[in-house]
């Protein structure tokens, strides 16, 4: 037990830090992971003795599901303003549905055996981090509070960035208040369309029901 609340501890310092900056994103989800794996292994650990009473289940592979839900909404937070902000949010909300699912699930089945447990855990933690931060955008996206409204800004500059498969994504970054240079993806035809220097964007957006403007067009102005 003191092994988790070590560990709860530590991940918590640790994202303090990392999850203010995109570019520490592969750090934070594996330490993110890690909180979520303890916090929900400590709560095990209140239960313990009445697990041998429980047959066994697996839920290894249940962390697969979300990825199918990942491809479909996963492309409304490249446009979201904030989304980096929104996907933490969501993330660390997530933590109450991974403890809360492993401790109902623990009162039906038994999670006493070592390895089984650890990736039974693992599996339910990694689930609830991609599913609730990919409905949270959707969500934001698909449900709006407010008229569509039209707003100009200056782009930082245009990027293309190569993908792992060869293929190319167009981007331009612009200054919000969540970020200095928060990037948007274009298409190729409008990346061409623009300069990289002193040009205004006109963006039509869209207030979600969770407080994050949605881009729903980007124009020449």
């Amino acid at each position: 037990m003191s092994k988790n609340i070590v560990a709860i501890l530590i991940s918590i310092v640790i994202l303090f830090f990392s999850v203010k900056d995109f570019r520490f994103i592969f750090i934070s989800l594996p330490i993110f992971v890690l909180l979520s794996y303890n916090l929900s292994n400590l709560i095990l650990q209140f239960d313990s003795k009445k697990l041998y009473k429980r047959k066994t289940k697996n839920f290894e592979w249940i962390f697969l599901i979300p990825l199918f839900i990942i491809l479909i909404f996963g492309r409304y937070f490249e446009n979201t303003i904030g989304g980096y902000e929104l996907f933490w949010k969501s993330a660390f909300t997530s933590l109450i549905f991974s403890s809360s699912a492993v401790y109902i699930l623990s009162l039906y089945y038994n999670f006493s055996n070592d390895k089984p447990k650890i990736n039974n855990v693992l599996s339910l933690s990694i689930f609830f981090l991609l599913l609730i931060p990919s409905l949270s955008i959707y969500i934001n996206y698909r449900f709006s509070i407010s008229p569509d409204r039209k707003e100009v800004i200056e782009i930082n500059e245009k990027y293309i960035s190569n993908g792992s498969k060869g293929g190319k994504s167009y981007e331009i970054f612009i200054k919000t208040r969540f970020d200095t240079n928060e990037r948007l993806e274009i298409s190729r035809e409008f990346y061409d369309e623009i300069s990289n220097i002193n040009q205004n964007v006109e963006l039509t957006l869209s207030k979600g029901v969770l407080g994050y403007d949605y881009v729903k067009k980007i124009e020449k102005h």
